[in-house]
This record gives C-alpha cells, structure tokens and sequence, in this order.
C-alpha cells in the first residue's frame, strides 16, 4: 500500500527545488539585508540628529538579538502547525512595519521597539525559515550546500545595499556619514516598502513540499528508502534532557563571545592601523571570501561530516584572529598590517558557514527532523547570548589593557568553543548511532 502512495506521488525536479534555494537566498539579500544588514549605517545619523549617545543607541541590537533569540524556539514550534506562507508573510510584515516605526521615532524607546520587531519579523522567514524551506527539500543529500547558497545571499546582499544605503542617505543628509544628521527620515520609508514589496513577491512562490510530491523520483524499493531516509531524533522534551546537547550549546555561546567581538570590532580595530579606504577594500574581500566560505563549507558538511567542517573552520578562525593580534603590535600605516588585514579577510571569510549555515546543518544532522525549529530555536539563544555579552566584554578587555590582550581572550574564546562543539558533536552522532540501531533491531 505505501508502496503504491510512493508511486502515485509526482516527482519534484532539481531544477526546481534549486529554485526553492534561490528563493532563500534572494531572502537572505534583500529581506533581511534590509532588516539587518544595513542598520549599522543608520546609527551615526540617528545619533548625531537625535543627540543619542553612541552607547545608548547601539543598545538597539542587543535588545533585538536577545528577544529575537527567544522568540526563535517559539516560531520553530508554529512552523509545523501553521502554514509557511502565512508564517513567511507575518515576518515580513513585522520587519516592514519595524521601518515605518524607525521612520517616526524620535525617542529610545522608540527605536528600541523598532529594533526589536524587526529582529523577531526575520526571525520568522531567515532565523528560522529559510532552513525550514532548506530542509525540507533537501532532507538528507546536498543539503549543506544548499543551506551554504542559501546563506551566502546575506553577503551578495551586502554587496549591493551598502553602496545604495549610503546613497539614498546621502540624499537625505547634510554632511559626512559620521558627523552629519538626517533632515528626512525618508529613507526608512523607502527601505520599508522595498522590503515589503520584495518579501510579497517571494512569498508568492517559496514554499515546502507538498504531501502530494516525492524528492526523489522511485526507481527501485532499496534506492528510494535509503535515499529519502530522514532521522527523526529526538523531541525538544527529550533534546534537553540530554548533557551533550547543553555541551553542545555551551560551545555556541562560548563561540559567541569571541564572534561578537570579529563581527563588531574588526572595522574599528583596523581603523586604528590603516586608512579608511585600505579597510573598505579588506571588507570588501571578506564579502567575496564569505560568499566562497558559505557554498565550500556546506560542501564539507555534506562531504566530510560536522567535526572536520567545523574543525577545518575552526582552524580558519583561530588564523584570523593571529592576524589581528599580529597587527596590533605594529605601528599605524606599516605595509604589512595591509597584507595581514587581506589575510584576515580571507580565513574569516571562508569560515562563516560556522556561524551562519552551521547552526541550521548541524542542529537538524545531529537531533534529528522531530523537532529541528524548536531545536535551531535553543541554539539560537545559546549563541546569541554570548554574542550579546561578547560585544561589551570585548570592550572592557580592551579599556583595561589594550586590543592585543583582548584578541588573545577572543582567541581563547573560539578555540574552548570549536573544541566543546567538535566533542559534543561527535558524542551525538555515537547517540545517534545506538538510537537507530536500537529501532531497527526493535
């Protein structure tokens, strides 16, 4: 009887489930390349026309990272109840009205609860939906590179919304982007309808399979089970009941610390060693080297499994943060603080899949398909709390000694994480492997 369901069921292409993943990445670039991307460069004008502290201000995306992060575990068990399409539009909503309240904001509050909501808006189609729609139609093979090309639309976003994000302010401001102050708030009118009116148009079409399609078209009995074969693991009940799945979560919030610090302070750290324009080029060669790291490193997640990927991406990290304590010790202008910037750009780049697509891969690989949002939903916050506390952290190192020492502490940092993520990863899969052959001998 299964059998002849199986037949009955229609094929689904390549071509169009890779449609599906272009879909996620157009989400990725303009989506939430608007919700979070470009925020960065509205806060020098909001402080110099508000008369905002820096500090005060940029409070704004640890508010919305923190309650982002505990909203994920709550999207993560609608997903399965509710229809994608309507979870999809309500995050593109919340993220377009988030917008329209920076557009009329005066006030901290004000642009604290814009944050916020627009924050939990992407966590509803990017935190969470884009990997729902990836794993769904990639259960099992090619799925790492298709969460990779899923994500690297954030930075292909990058791309092309700094430069026009800086144009339109441009249009809107009298004086430079550090020091002038925004005579219209227009330009968060304008980001808001675009992002709304792109989320609509994919909203249209992205979606999961349906129960009437198959993924793999039948050939023969042996095949298709061990080709469609999903691991259902373990329900979210039984996921924190586990020791190495509070292992595993601690490694990502001990990674967080020391990413907070890469993410946030890198720009400003190398302003301090080389020209504004020699720092423009290094982030834009971290763009591209992003773009290779995302689609390579779901290469090696399907290829060579979670712990190489993650220690092959480990290693990368570690060199990169080498190369900024190596130019911290150097003097303003010297040649070879460029040559390691480009160096830095290069093997941060190609291990972003870690910390982007990484969570999404690894969380499905290792618990299984039974609860995979509210799962990614745990991670999430464990991750997302150490970069909250990172960013300040890295701060006060700096303030009481200097940023050599606080690169030391950010590589110590990475490296407990990598290491605590790798065992517990690896202890997982040994679970994993008892579970199923405990089933099939039941």
């Amino acid at each position: 009887m299964n059998d002849k369901l199986a037949i009955n069921k229609k094929p689904v292409s390549e071509s169009y489930k890779y449609f599906m993943v272009f879909l996620c990445m157009l989400t990725q670039a303009i989506p939430y390349g608007i919700a979070q991307l470009i925020q960065p460069l509205f806060v020098h004008p909001l402080v110099n026309t508000f008369h905002f502290t820096l500090a005060s201000y940029t409070l704004i995306f640890t508010f919305g990272a923190i309650v982002g992060s505990l909203v994920s575990p709550l999207v993560g068990k609608a997903l399965p109840k509710v229809n994608f399409k309507i979870m999809y539009l309500i995050g593109i909503a919340l993220s377009a009205g988030a917008y329209f309240i920076f557009g009329i904001s005066t006030k901290l509050p004000g642009f604290y609860l814009a944050g916020i909501v627009c924050m939990v808006g992407s966590t509803f189609y990017s935190g969470q939906g884009v990997p729902w729609v990836i794993n769904h139609w990639f259960p099992s093979k090619g799925r790492g590179v298709a969460l990779g090309i899923a994500f690297c639309g954030g930075s292909i976003g990058e791309i092309f919304l700094q430069p026009l994000t800086q144009g339109i302010l441009k249009k809107y401001m009298v004086g430079n982007a550090k020091t002038g102050y925004l005579t219209s708030m227009m330009p968060f009118f304008i980001f808001g309808i675009a992002l709304l009116i792109v989320g609509l148009i994919i909203a249209a079409f992205i979606r999961i399979p349906r129960k009437s399609e198959i993924l793999t078209p039948v050939v023969a009995k042996k095949t298709q089970a061990s080709s469609t074969h999903e691991f259902q693991g373990w329900s979210s009940e039984q996921v924190l009941k586990m020791k190495w799945f509070w292992i595993f979560s601690i490694g990502f919030l001990i990674f967080g610390l020391g990413m907070a610090s890469l993410n946030e302070d890198y720009a400003a750290f190398l302003d301090t060693k080389l020209s504004l324009t020699q720092v423009g080029l290094i982030g834009s060669v971290f763009g591209m080297a992003g773009i290779i790291g995302n689609v390579s490193g779901g290469y090696l997640f399907d290829r060579l499994g979670i712990a190489k990927a993650m220690a092959y991406a480990g290693t990368m990290l570690v060199i990169s943060i080498l190369l900024m304590i190596f130019i911290s010790v150097h003097p303003y202008g010297a040649n070879i603080n460029y040559i390691a910037g480009m160096g830095y750009a290069i093997t941060s780049g190609l291990s972003v899949f870690s910390y982007m697509s990484g969570p999404a891969f690894m969380t499905k690989s290792l618990f299984g398909a039974k609860a995979q949002g509210v799962n990614l939903g745990y991670v999430s916050l464990a991750y997302a709390i150490g970069f909250a506390v990172g960013a300040p952290l890295f701060g006060v190192i700096k303030g009481m000694f200097n940023f050599t020492v606080a690169w030391c502490f950010t590589v110590c940092f990475v490296s407990v994480g990598f290491i605590l993520l790798i065992i517990a990863s690896l202890r997982i899969k040994q679970l994993q492997k008892n579970l199923i052959a405990d089933t099939s001998v039941k």
